[in-house]
Order: structure tokens, then sequence, then C-alpha cells
């Protein structure tokens, strides 16, 4: 494709501030270099459905309630597959199934179609499509051109996500500067409170008594003063930062003990979690690397992240050991207490505080011998948002 065409659909997809922006930006530009009749992109919602989101030249207005998941249709078939795929007869491709024919055809008037995938860090993102209603669409071509969009799309996206992280960073720093100075000032003047008020008593005379009261009353006024201060910027952390600046914390802290390279990695819009809940997710994270690398000889390992509607989940996996034992083998010739695949004291432990917040601990292993550890506990659904 020609360098002009490129340039022109890196401008005109990058040039949004936001996700969804870019998403309609990447319909509008492949309609127009397809010349297509129409051109829609399903949203995927992170819990395994990509409802229909975006359309571009759709008349039908029920077209926005397909609800594309794994296996349906032909959006369905690049979930599956992971792979860019077209069709020239929707209504009677056999490979496809008869989901939303209803609709893309007897209702819309939908013949050929496209679909690419648009990747992101956790998996397939969201699905851009090109339709045609009589005109058959160039199969490699248009594959190519759809799939030239979503790149560009994927990088505008991993853009604006590395800017959303950068500011979050530079808010999460100025807050721990806040809690240091606020540790570091309440500190002191505790300090000379305590001394002022040891020295009132073994005092007998009563203006020094008097002075050192006055005293004290203003330390603690200046104390308070700044604690509300401290407290108005510590206020004005982003959602659930301050805990997942905590994870990477400990999670860093370990590899860099360890040497196991840990990589780090998040999907669902963070929110704030209860007390419990967060040291229960450090603590498994912590748990399953270190028994890891120390029983497993773990040389690399994912720590997952995911707010769910209804939950938040942590996964750890790790990689290099040998394969793990099933439960029930000798434990001398397996694994040690604590590892990722016995009845470990500390699994035992984290598993019973799982449970007690409606939660489950649990230990898997896939073909290859690679340790999971997964957790997962409700929460209480998000707020709904203005009607």
């Amino acid at each position: 494709m020609a360098s002009p065409v490129v340039e022109w659909i890196a401008r005109s997809v990058g040039i949004p501030a936001d996700r969804p922006g870019i998403l309609v930006a990447s319909a509008s530009v492949s309609r127009e270099i397809l010349d297509a009749d129409s051109t829609f992109v399903a949203v995927g919602d992170g819990a395994g459905h990509y409802p229909m989101s975006i359309t571009d030249g759709i008349i039908d207005e029920r077209f926005g309630t397909i609800d594309v998941r794994a296996g349906a249709g032909l959006g369905g078939q690049v979930l599956l597959q992971r792979r860019a795929r077209s069709v020239s007869d929707y209504a009677h491709d056999p490979t496809i199934s008869r989901d939303f024919v209803h609709v893309v055809c007897d209702l819309e008037g939908l013949q050929g179609m496209a679909c690419v995938p648009i990747i992101g860090p956790d998996g397939i993102d969201a699905l851009l499509y090109a339709g045609s209603r009589v005109t058959p669409l160039a199969g490699d071509d248009t594959l190519q051109a759809l799939e030239l969009v979503a790149t560009h799309a994927e990088l505008a996206l991993q853009q604006i996500a590395t800017r959303e992280k950068e500011v979050e960073l530079a808010r999460l720093r100025e807050r721990q500067r806040l809690a240091t100075e606020l540790h570091d000032s309440v500190a002191q003047m505790l300090f000379a409170i305590g001394v002022s008020a040891h020295y009132s008593r073994r005092t007998g005379d009563p203006a020094a008594l008097v002075a050192a009261m006055e005293e004290i009353e203003a330390t603690a006024a200046r104390a308070r003063s700044d604690l509300r201060a401290a407290l108005l910027g510590l206020g004005e952390t982003t959602d659930g930062l301050a805990f997942e600046a905590r994870l990477a914390g400990e999670v860093r802290l370990l590899e860099k003990m360890s040497g196991c390279r840990v990589r780090i990695t998040g999907r669902g819009d963070r929110r704030d979690l209860p007390q419990p809940v967060e040291d229960l997710l450090v603590d498994t994270a912590v748990e399953g690397l270190r028994n890891g690398v120390k029983h497993a000889h773990a040389t690399m390992a994912l720590v997952h992240l995911s707010y769910l509607p209804g939950a938040v989940t942590l996964v750890v996996q790790t990689e290099g050991g040998p394969p793990i034992r099933p439960l029930g083998e000798d434990p001398e010739a397996g694994a040690a207490p604590g590892y990722p695949g016995s009845a470990g004291t500390g699994l035992a432990l984290l598993r019973r505080r799982a449970a007690q917040l409606r939660g489950s601990l649990e230990l898997s292993a896939d073909p290859a011998g690679h340790k999971v550890l997964r957790v997962e506990v409700p929460l209480r659904p998000p707020p709904l948002g203005p009607p």
C-alpha cells in the first residue's frame, strides 16, 4: 500500500485521545479505504463478550444488538483462531454459525464480510469488520487493508495506555512524597509533644507548666493542619492505583532478590478494593512467586490482575523449573511444603482467607508443567453511571 495512504491511516487513527475515538476512526478509515458499504467494530467487555458498539454505514438499528462471542458468527471464528477471516456469502457459508444471519443478511442485507482482530496486551480488544451488500469484498486485499488499520489502532491504544500510566504514576509519586512528609513532620511534632509532657510532669513551677501546656497545644494544632493538608493530597489519587503500585513494588522486590523475571499485566477498569481483598491479592502473588522460585527454580513468571464486573482475580504462572507433581506423590520426591501443587502451610492459609471473603484459590498446572495459582474474590458490582 502506498506510503501516503499509510501516513494518512496513522494520522487519522492516532489523533483521537481516547479508546472509543480510536475505534471509531478505525471504522471510518477502513470504510473509506475499501469503499465498503459498511464497517463496524465489536468491542470486548473483558468477560468474553464483544457487543457491536461502533457502526459506519449500517442502516438497521437492530444490528447493534449483535453480541459476538467465541464460535458465534464470523467474528467468533476470528476469536477462536486469532487471525483475520473473510467470507463472500455470509448467509450460506458453512464455516460460520447461523447466530447472526437474520440480522446481518435478512435485515441489513450484507453478503460479503471480512473481520480482523485488534490485539491488546491481554488478548483481542476488539473486532474490526467490513461488509458489502452487492459488490464482493476483494479477499486478501481487504484483509490486508483492515489489518493495516488494526495495527495502527493497536499502536494508538498502547500509546494512550502508556500516557495514562505515566500520569497515574506521577500522581502516585506525589502521594508518596506527601505521605513521607506527613510521617516526618508529624513524627517530629509528636516527639516534641512527648518531651514537653515529660518536662511538665517534673517541674513544680506553675508558669513553666502553663508554658509547656501552651507549647503542646500549639504543636498539636500544627500537626492537625499538616495532617489535613496531606490527607487532601492523598485523597486525589486515582482509584486502585495505590494498591497496584503496592503489588508492583512487592513483585519487583522479589524479582530483584530472586532473579526471576516477572511480567505484570492487567485488564478491566481499575477501582478501589476492600483492604482484606488487597492484602489477599498481594500475599497470593508473593507466595506464588516465592514458592515457584524456591521449589521449582522458576526463571520467568506472569502476574495477571483482572477487574471483572462482579469480581477481581489474580493469576500467578511460573515457568522454568521441573514439572509440577500430582497431589499424593511422595513429598520427598517432589514438592516441598508450600510449593504450588502441595498443601503447603502458606497456601492453606491463603485458601482459608479467600474462603472467608467468599472467594476461591486454585492450584493447577498446564500440560507443560507450568504452575498456575489463581485467586478470585467476588465484589459488589460497580455503581451504574448516569442514564
